[in-house]
């Protein structure tokens, strides 16, 4: 697993990006216009153009735990991509096909010479098939974003793209998108109805517990939330002990968790833990939070408009932080300040080493929901495929945000539109973005079957859209080299 960059790495990172997006993008439109326009292409010329752009793209190519960068080796064949195809497909009109041919069988024969030298700079440490991997081969990432019960749309997303056999390689994930991809990463496949049978042993009163409990690493707050009682069986945790780590899912997994930074906590802790009130008879059920949730609205755009108090974590992204048991990364994912509060009270020695360590490594006093400071964490997951976390650096992110603005549920806009603030910065690091019209209620952390199952639909009927993009994007091009 990667560790941590230094400066010199992130500047690398910001550079590597400026170089590869626009070849991205250049791809992404012409595989949306081939789609509304069938006489753009035939399907062995656009597999030429993309494995053209494909091929000026690369810069390492992994054989085992081997990098070996070809990116200065491929700079005149990109800069000859970004010269032909730049004006066509980076113009503000749809391209045309009589403005497209003339550069397909030019790049057709440029890329194979190019392959063929890159191929010649790599043999006896790369074999040939994975250079051929490499440029044919586009893995899924998947981001699941925050919003307490309207991210339960992302089963039916889930459910549908492995229906398709389009397999995540990588997931990141934030509060309860952070819960619901550590339950998708505990299996290689995803199965619904394993899914819905861990819902329906779920129960309000299991998971959340109206107590007064130590605070160490979270903010107080009314709620108190216990992950292990409702989920540690799947993880194999018990009260008392750490369960799986980050770095044993099965597929590899990061979750966003907000820090606030020492001494800047804008108010005293016995305030957000009376943020809700001090009797339980309202917190017992979703419909008397939602008559007190007002209250900590105002706490929560004071964390969020105020970007000097917090900072980013993203737990899993690399050797230290794997080692977390991965149900209280997620359950550090979703305390949110004033209304759920999670910790690590339990006698567990090292998971407090890891926690103190990474708290004090970053200045940090208190854990919170990741969703104040990332609900959409594309950036850190395309820094991780940058990285080589899943190996190949061909990568289509796709990223769910089921708390996105919407009009039809205005008791929510002020903290979707808050929320919005942190999804900015992401998108340019997407590969596409599904907002869904139809969501359960952020309230409903804790649904019954028949809502889950409702949830399930709506994700299905939203992506169902999107399928043909997604499925021609994933598909592996054929080879024309």
């Amino acid at each position: 697993m990667p560790r941590p960059d230094g400066p010199s790495k992130r500047v690398l990172l910001k550079e590597r990006f400026q170089i590869t997006r626009p070849l991205e993008e250049m791809e992404l439109r012409l595989v949306r216009a081939s789609l509304a326009n069938a006489a753009l292409v035939d399907p062995r010329e656009e597999a030429i153009l993309r494995t053209a752009l494909s091929l000026a793209r690369l810069y390492k190519v992994r054989h085992g735990e081997l990098d070996v960068g070809v990116g200065a080796l491929l700079t005149p064949f990109r800069e000859e991509v970004e010269r032909r195809l730049g004006p066509v497909l980076q113009a503000p009109f749809p391209p045309t096909r009589d403005r497209l041919m003339p550069h397909v069988k030019d790049l057709r024969q440029h890329a194979a010479k190019a392959r063929d030298m890159v191929a010649q700079r790599l043999r006896g440490r790369v074999p040939p098939e994975a250079l051929d991997r490499e440029i044919r081969h586009k893995e899924l990432v998947l981001v699941t974003g925050g919003g307490g019960g309207t991210a339960y749309v992302y089963l039916g997303v889930m459910s549908i793209l492995d229906e398709y056999g389009l397999e995540p390689r990588l997931l990141a994930g934030t509060s309860m998108g952070a819960i619901l991809a550590i339950m998708r990463s505990r299996l290689t496949r995803f199965d619904p109805t394993d899914m819905i049978n861990i819902v329906r042993g779920l129960s309000f009163r299991k998971l959340f517990r109206f107590i007064s409990t130590e605070s160490r690493y979270g903010l107080p707050a009314a709620l108190r939330l216990f992950l292990r009682a409702g989920l540690g069986r799947f993880f194999g945790a018990g009260p008392e002990s750490s369960g799986m780590r980050l770095k044993d899912l099965p597929v590899p997994t990061l979750i966003a968790v907000g820090g606030i930074r020492r001494g800047m906590l804008p108010r005293p802790l016995e305030y957000y833990e009376r943020l809700l009130g001090t009797s339980p008879l309202g917190l017992l059920n979703p419909a008397g939070v939602a008559r007190r949730i007002q209250a900590a609205m105002g706490a929560m755009a004071e964390l969020f408009t105020r970007p000097e108090i917090t900072t980013r974590l993203y737990l899993g992204a690399d050797d230290t932080t794997g080692d977390f048991d991965a149900l209280d990364a997620a359950g550090f994912s979703s305390a949110l300040p004033g209304v759920i509060h999670y910790d690590v009270l339990r006698k567990d020695p090292g998971m407090h080493t890891l926690v103190e360590g990474l708290m004090g490594q970053h200045g940090v006093a208190r854990l919170i929901d990741g969703g104040l400071v990332d609900n959409l964490p594309a950036k850190a997951a395309w820094k991780a495929v940058a990285r080589g976390r899943i190996g190949t650096r061909n990568a289509f992110i796709l990223a769910l945000d089921g708390f996105a603005p919407k009009l039809t549920t205005p008791f929510w806009l002020p903290l979707q539109r808050l929320a919005a603030m942190t999804v900015a910065p992401n998108l340019p690091y997407t590969h596409h973005v599904k907002r869904f019209p139809r969501t359960l209620s952020p309230l409903d952390v804790v649904p019954s079957v028949e809502l889950a199952s409702k949830a399930l639909h709506f994700g299905r009927t939203a992506l169902a859209e999107d399928l043909p993009f997604l499925r021609r994007m994933l598909a592996p091009l054929p080879p024309v080299l």
